[in-house]
């Protein structure tokens, strides 16, 4: 193992201690997306998709891991960014012997983590008090869905820290970035739907939705989403050359 790889896992560590430590981070980062997901789906147990045998929360549920992975890679990455930005942490860190890659690989790993957690933290809870459980043939669909959403949303995280320009306005610019196109896309609602045809399309082109119908379609009987997947890989590419041309380590 390199000397960078150690000290960026160092510092990964490092991350995770001061996220859980926070109530602020952890409270909007981990708990949140947890109560949504027992909260409205206390409110569609026993209710069925129209038309179908299918339970609300067989769909509800991996839309709650969809907006999970939303907030810790997205939301949580992109704000903490612009704030360490905005504070002149990054712009320090240049000047410190901790090599700037390695801090901010240290970063982007404790962002796997949280995601991972919170992944396992709200597929269990779907379990448990939903019995929501993916199909055996959709753990493949499942596990891509989950490594290339918290792979696009992260890149997109650093991307949309680049535009924020202050600390105040961190969380309301990524939420409000994001929340609008989860609601419209049934994230919440899995009985969600009269958009006007044109909308519906242009959601459809938002990695928003294509990440949701990953993971509904691993617990569901539905095609492989091959373009789902791919409309995700486009949007990791957009994200990260957005990142590389406009990351910066000082306001």
């Amino acid at each position: 193992m390199t000397r960078s790889v150690r000290l960026a896992m160092g510092q990964a560590l490092v991350e995770q201690r001061s996220f859980w430590r926070s109530a602020e981070y952890a409270l909007f980062t981990f708990v949140f997306p947890l109560m949504i997901l027992l909260l409205i789906g206390a409110a569609n147990v026993g209710s069925y998709l129209p038309g179908t045998h299918i339970k609300n929360t067989t769909v509800f549920v991996p839309g709650i891991l969809a907006f999970g992975v939303i907030v810790a890679a997205y939301v949580n990455l992109g704000s903490k960014v612009a704030v360490l930005r905005h504070d002149g942490v990054l712009k320090r860190i240049k000047t410190t012997p901790l090599p700037p890659g390695a801090y901010l690989g240290g970063l982007l790993a404790s962002t796997v983590a949280t995601a991972i957690l919170l992944t396992a933290g709200t597929g269990l809870i779907g379990w448990l008090a939903f019995g929501a459980v993916p199909r055996p043939g959709g753990l493949l669909a499942l596990a891509a869905g989950l490594v290339l959403g918290i792979v696009c949303f992260g890149s997109l995280g650093l991307a949309v820290s680049s535009v924020i320009t202050s600390a105040e306005s961190a969380a309301p610019v990524t939420y409000a970035s994001f929340l609008p196109i989860a609601i419209i896309s049934g994230v919440f609602d899995p009985t969600f739907g009269g958009l006007p045809a044109w909308l519906s399309r242009l959601v459809d082109l938002f990695p928003v939705k294509s990440l949701a119908q990953v993971l509904q379609g691993a617990y569901t009987a539905r095609p492989f989403p091959a373009w789902d997947l791919v409309n995700l890989g486009l949007w990791t590419a957009a994200g990260a050359a957005v990142a590389v041309w406009r990351f910066r380590w000082h306001s």
